[in-house]
């Protein structure tokens, strides 16, 4: 006999699975147009080489690409596999956010939304839009206001919430953004002197600002060790696929780090602070 309660959390499940696909189909379009200073809205969707647009049944997220082959029905250009992937990540994120936050998903998703959306448009044109990094900013300011507000004002307490991780109060907010802006700073100021040349983006610095205010201080060395590490793996694999010359100076996106460092702690934060913390004998 089937448990209604457990019956139910399957059903959201799916949904947050589902709405993220859609988010992320709508993110792929932010991806395209934004950097070049198109509307996101008009015109509807189309063939960027056909022009033709794209009817609703074309644009089921993942199961139309699969459908039409991942070509377009009209004129058969080949559709990147990069579209039906930001459908897949929108998706499995949402989903795990679900699981980990639960009806506070939503805020979750919203990150997870500027994230998506700032790390593809930096691997394409080394950018970080502002809506990703001062919005971030503004986003966990606002948010840990209204959640200390709402503990302050009412019964309602956080501190037994399982994401508390996640869910900051306004001083771990602010110190988190000071933390997170400063540290990435200094590293972008030392680079540059020591490489006589621009080591970082100051969208970077502003991502890791966005980091600290939405997730506080202990997030902001986690995913400046995680994205470090990460940076360096990529960079060498580059180097061995001959991709780059070891030592050369190439320039590589770190946004997408920034924001696959901070995913790691929105999901596992405790358990990678404490692994950490053991590591130093603490």
């Amino acid at each position: 006999m089937s448990n209604p309660a457990e019956d139910v959390l399957t059903v959201l499940a799916a949904a947050s699975f589902a709405f993220g696909a859609v988010v992320g189909s709508f993110l792929n379009v932010v991806i395209w147009r934004v950097p070049r200073g198109e509307s996101i809205s008009s015109p509807p969707s189309h063939c960027p080489e056909c022009g033709k647009r794209i009817r609703w049944w074309m644009n089921v997220p993942v199961v139309s690409w699969l459908v039409l082959r991942g070509r377009c029905a009209w004129c058969g250009k080949r559709i990147s596999w990069r579209y039906p992937l930001v459908e897949l990540l929108g998706g499995a994120l949402f989903l795990a956010a679900f699981w980990r936050f639960g009806w506070f998903a939503p805020l979750a998703w919203t990150w997870i939304s500027l994230m998506l959306a700032g790390s593809f448009i930096d691997i394409d044109h080394q950018l970080l839009p502002d809506f990703a990094t001062v919005g971030g900013m503004v986003f966990g300011v606002a948010v840990s206001v209204a959640f200390w507000a709402i503990g302050a004002f009412t019964p309602y307490h956080f501190h037994n919430i399982a994401a508390h991780d996640f869910f900051i109060g306004p001083l771990e907010s602010f110190a988190g953004l000071a933390l997170g802006f400063g540290l990435l700073w200094l590293v972008r100021f030392l680079g540059s002197a020591a490489f006589k040349r621009e080591a970082m983006g100051m969208g970077d610095v502003f991502l890791m600002g966005a980091v600290g205010a939405i997730c506080g201080p202990r997030a902001v060395v986690a995913t400046l060790i995680l994205s470090a590490l990460a940076g360096a793996v990529v960079g060498t694999a580059m180097s061995l696929a001959g991709r780059t010359k070891l030592g050369a100076f190439k320039p590589i996106p770190f946004g997408p780090f920034i924001c696959a460092g901070c995913a790691a702690w929105m999901f596992a934060g405790e358990e990678l602070w404490g692994w950490y913390v053991s590591l130093l004998g603490f």
